[in-house]
């Protein structure tokens, strides 16, 4: 799925379509290069486990050194990738649900000050009310021939279950300052003002694991969502 077009006469102005078009094309790279160096560590990771195959003394160990030498780089840059893929991504879904549902209601267009305050990276609180609003009630339903029975119930569920993943990242945002003794946060509140990237600490797991892949979706949904109300008879 990539960004649609869209009629310069129709009701998404300039620099809205700009900066969605930007974000998307941001979080797309950074989804490639994250996919990209996912692979690269099982790559280097299953090297490094036939490494750790052999038996006995060996004269010379260079495979061994290698993949240590690869893991660490690798590693570090399927993070630095990951955040910058969540970065953006939440940043194109929170704007995109912005303008979706300002021309969903009739609203006036976003001044151009709170498009560029929505393009930088949301709060998890931020992204958590983006994901609570009813998008899959405000997008038409296909009309025939292309109609999928049940799709906007289907929708719903997927955005139900990327917020509460979104919940479970506040949830692991406020346990890792617990576990470190962090002076922030120190409630669920104060959690969900944070930003993913300032409180993913490279010592632990990812604690965006199991949300980025299904938000990739969504970000991808939510301009033809745009499109089709705009085109709605």
């Amino acid at each position: 799925m990539r960004f649609p077009q869209f009629s310069e006469s129709g009701p998404l102005v300039g620099y809205e379509l700009e900066a969605m078009r930007s974000l998307s094309a941001a979080f797309l790279t950074a989804r490639y290069e994250w996919q990209t160096a996912c692979t690269m560590w099982d790559r280097i990771h299953t090297a490094g486990e036939t490494a750790e195959l052999r038996r006995g003394p060996a004269s010379f160990s260079f495979h061994e050194e290698a993949v240590r030498r690869l893991a660490g780089g690798v590693s570090e840059y399927e993070r630095q990738a990951a955040l910058a893929a969540w970065r953006y991504t939440a940043a194109a879904l929170v704007l995109g649900v912005a303008v979706l549902r300002r021309i969903a209601e009739g609203k006036p267009p976003l001044t151009v000050t709170g498009v560029e305050e929505l393009c930088q990276e949301p709060t998890l609180g931020q992204l958590h009310e983006a994901l609570s609003v009813p998008v899959p009630d405000m997008v038409p339903e296909r009309g025939y021939p292309a109609n999928i029975s049940g799709e906007r119930e289907s929708s719903a569920r997927e955005w139900a279950k990327v917020r509460e993943g979104v919940a479970d990242v506040i949830d692991l945002v406020l346990e890792l300052a617990t576990d470190e003794d962090a002076a922030h946060p120190r409630t669920k509140d104060e959690a969900a003002t944070c930003l993913l990237t300032q409180h993913c600490p490279p010592h632990t797991d990812p604690v965006y694991d199991g949300v980025l892949q299904p938000l990739f979706q969504l970000a991808e949904e939510v301009p033809y969502g745009i499109a089709r109300i705009i085109d709605r008879p």
